[in-house]
């Protein structure tokens, strides 16, 4: 941006001024200041949440009060981001049918975007409860344990997770940053090998094995470091 336009401007606005002073007349009023629009309050959120819930729950493809409409009008608001929405309906869903997998991992999964932790993972537990071989809950459980610094419950999903889908390359890099924050360095290593060769595209990963690498002999360096991922991870807005 060019500044010297801006400078001559503000000069000849304040001369006039002056001048205006000087011959004894008041100075014009210049335009009014509009003052800054704000944005919807988290209440006006909420509001045009519950309209689109209610004109939802009426539309003929989701209306129903059975577990299975419940179910899909949360997949549905979950990905329309009305978490609390979706809340609501994933846990009307498990009121009506107290064994339904899916609806547990969708509530476990919407409670992670609301960062409410402890939520998640005891749905999660139910999931996985339910179905043992569920490597998808395993993996949230995992990061809901992250969450809580419940570094033993991690890794114990996460593994869970990663014997049940050998391929999950997020579920490998989180384990490897669970190592890391453990001050194991060499099994954090060995575990962020494994998710850069199934997903090489990855930086943050890149990142990290470079990082615990480079720490290999100073495994509290290496914690600190993933320490300070975790919180950027998990931070509360």
């Amino acid at each position: 941006m060019r500044v010297w336009p801006l400078c001559l401007a503000l000069f000849l606005v304040l001369a006039s001024h002056g001048a205006a002073v000087l011959e004894g007349r008041a100075p014009e009023a210049g335009p009014a200041l509009v003052p800054p629009q704000e944005g919807p309050t988290e209440a006006d959120l909420e509001a045009e949440f519950r309209r689109t819930r209610e004109a939802l729950r009426a539309s003929p493809e989701y209306m129903g009060n059975d577990a299975d409409a419940h179910f899909r009008r949360g997949q549905l608001l979950g990905h329309r981001g009305d978490l609390n929405g979706a809340v609501e309906e994933y846990q009307a869903a498990v009121r009506l049918k107290p064994d339904f997998i899916e609806a547990y991992r969708g509530l476990g999964v919407v409670l992670m975007d609301r960062h409410d932790w402890s939520g998640a993972a005891e749905a999660l537990r139910t999931t996985v409860r339910l179905r043992g071989d569920d490597a998808e809950a395993f993996y949230w459980l995992g990061r809901s344990l992250m969450a809580q610094r419940d570094w033993t419950g991690a890794v114990a999903a996460l593994s869970r997770a990663i014997q049940l889908k050998p391929d999950d390359a997020e579920a490998y890099a989180d384990l490897g940053l669970v190592r890391m924050v453990q001050g194991k360095p060499s099994d954090a290593a060995e575990a962020l090998r494994l998710a850069v060769e199934l997903k090489p595209d990855n930086a943050d990963t890149h990142h990290l094995l470079e990082t615990v690498l480079t720490h290999q002999h100073d495994p509290e360096q290496a914690a600190q470091a993933a320490r300070r991922t975790l919180d950027l991870m998990f931070a509360r807005e």
